[in-house]
């Protein structure tokens, strides 16, 4: 049992009494709202990476799906802020935005958004049984192409949603892929283009070395993702953000995820053929080194992105 304590609604109470009843509306419906941020020791002290962006794109999610959050942004990055305090070595920050009432209809009859903010340590933690996969999985990944559905579509619940149910058919293909023997997928819109993992965006280096990805419109507005554009410049790259068919990537020079919980994550295989000569390539290791050292507090024109607590 960890001594952690969660901020619910302003107050802080023991890590096994954050809980909900089982019919809880968001349970039931899919409608949680969330995010999820790390947290890093630098030299200036224990960090947030990019905590307001965090928050903000929260807020953004509430507001597509109708959850009618009471807390200002500000209010929510100082109660991040002061769970981080309250759990010294916590390298991960989840917020989560929920409807705890029990409900018959749909539409809840009780709009009371909870906010529940846990700050941990997933080794620590959290149960980990399969703890070697996973680290052999962030340094590097096999990768299938979801052909089989669009997982993808703006008409349903757009990707700019992290919601709950917007992770329910990934997770479906995700499962598949896993028991066909490949670590993750990559999601396609209706139209055959590639969008992005089911918790990861997307990056290709094409044979003429440009850096890509696929265009916002598509794609969960991941804030690792715009930090890789953004540091790009410093590796002395530019990234386009195009539509890019999903057999561009037979023809990839590198390929590599962007995510919060592994940063730079090279991808060394895509549906059984190697990519490049099937090692991390030079501009996804120049990357990760840069991204890296963005959220320790080494790169002084991105520090801005650290929210010293």
């Amino acid at each position: 049992m960890t001594d952690r304590k969660i901020w619910r609604d302003g107050e802080f109470i023991a890590w096994e009494d954050a809980t909900v009843h089982v019919l809880a509306q968001s349970l039931q419906r899919g409608s949680l709202a969330f995010d999820y941020i790390s947290v890093h020791e630098t030299p200036g002290g224990t960090a947030i990476f990019r905590l307001r962006d965090h928050i903000e794109r929260l807020a953004t999610t509430c507001r597509i799906v109708g959850l009618p959050l009471g807390y200002a942004v500000d209010e929510l990055v100082e109660g991040c802020a002061e769970t981080v305090r309250r759990n010294r070595g916590a390298k991960s920050v989840k917020i989560s935005a929920l409807i705890p009432s029990i409900e018959a209809e749909l539409i809840p009859e009780n709009p009371h958004v909870a906010v529940f903010i846990a700050a941990y340590d997933s080794e620590r933690d959290l149960a980990a049984p399969n703890a070697e996969i996973r680290r052999r999985r962030r340094e590097a990944v096999s990768l299938k192409i979801e052909r089989e559905k669009s997982g993808r579509r703006e008409d349903v619940i757009p990707p700019h949603a992290k919601v709950a149910a917007n992770y329910t058919a990934a997770m479906t293909a995700k499962w598949r892929a896993r028991n066909e023997g490949f670590d993750d997928i990559v999601l396609l819109d209706e139209r055959g283009n590639l969008t992005e993992g089911p918790t990861a965006n997307l990056f290709m280096v094409d044979g003429n070395g440009e850096l890509a990805t696929p265009p916002a419109s598509k794609v969960l507005l991941g804030i690792t993702r715009d930090s890789i554009i953004n540091l790009a410049p410093a590796a002395g790259l530019e990234c386009a953000e195009r539509d890019i068919a999903a057999d561009e990537l037979a023809s990839a020079s590198e390929v590599f995820l962007s995510g919060t919980s592994a940063g730079v994550w090279p991808v060394v295989r895509i549906d059984g053929q190697q990519v490049g000569d099937g090692r991390m390539g030079s501009v996804t290791s120049q990357l990760k080194g840069i991204y890296q050292a963005a959220v320790l507090g080494d790169e002084p024109a991105f520090e801005h992105w650290l929210h010293y607590i």
